[in-house]
């Protein structure tokens, strides 16, 4: 079983690395700044809102075509579900970054996303990122802009492909609910 399944720390790249932390329950990722940047490509959630906290250093997040510096002064930086968002760290500097949910129940299935994500080989596995995607709430935007495709891809490949082709979830407590990721979730 891969580390990241049972520790409560693993390094997701050289010089990068996440911890999950309790009371409150949150993920926390740290960029030594020696290595490659930290970067989550373009996504947006369905059915969760997130929140990031800088600790330390600065953080590129853009929402919806929207570019912000966030540093540890500009306090929680929420994105709501449905809006496309990507974070970025600046090259060669120091980041100390924290993601949570308004709702722990949704915290606690990020926390096995990210785990299923940080099993060793995962990142290079496309099928396997889109079966951790389609469990985990979570969807590419695709640079076409037709923003009506991408779930029905991830559920695709996701749901479908992955599985038949004989793809597993390493965690297998990352599990799509219909009751916590109902079809449209209204506020």
């Amino acid at each position: 079983m891969s580390d990241s399944l049972i520790a409560d720390s693993w390094t997701l790249q050289d010089g990068i690395s996440m911890t999950v932390l309790q009371n409150p329950l949150r993920t926390r990722v740290i960029v030594t700044g020696v290595g490659p940047k930290f970067y989550v490509p373009p996504h947006w959630h369905a059915a969760h809102d997130e929140i990031h906290v800088v600790l330390k250093g600065r953080l590129i997040v853009t929402q919806d075509g929207v570019r912000h510096v966030v540093g540890p002064e500009d306090g929680a930086c929420i994105t709501r579900r449905g809006v496309i968002h990507s974070l970025e760290s600046f090259p060669g500097e120091e980041l100390i970054l924290e993601e949570t949910t308004p709702a722990p129940e949704d915290t606690e299935q990020k926390i096995y996303f990210f785990r299923n994500l940080g099993v060793p080989g995962m990142l290079r596995s496309p099928l396997g990122i889109m079966q951790v995607f389609y469990h985990g709430d979570s969807y590419p935007k695709f640079p076409t802009g037709l923003r009506w495709l991408e779930r029905p891809v991830i559920v695709a490949l996701g749901g479908y492909i992955a599985p038949f082709l004989g793809y597993r979830l390493p965690d297998k407590r990352l599990r799509m609910d219909p009751s916590r990721f109902p079809r449209d979730k209204k506020d």
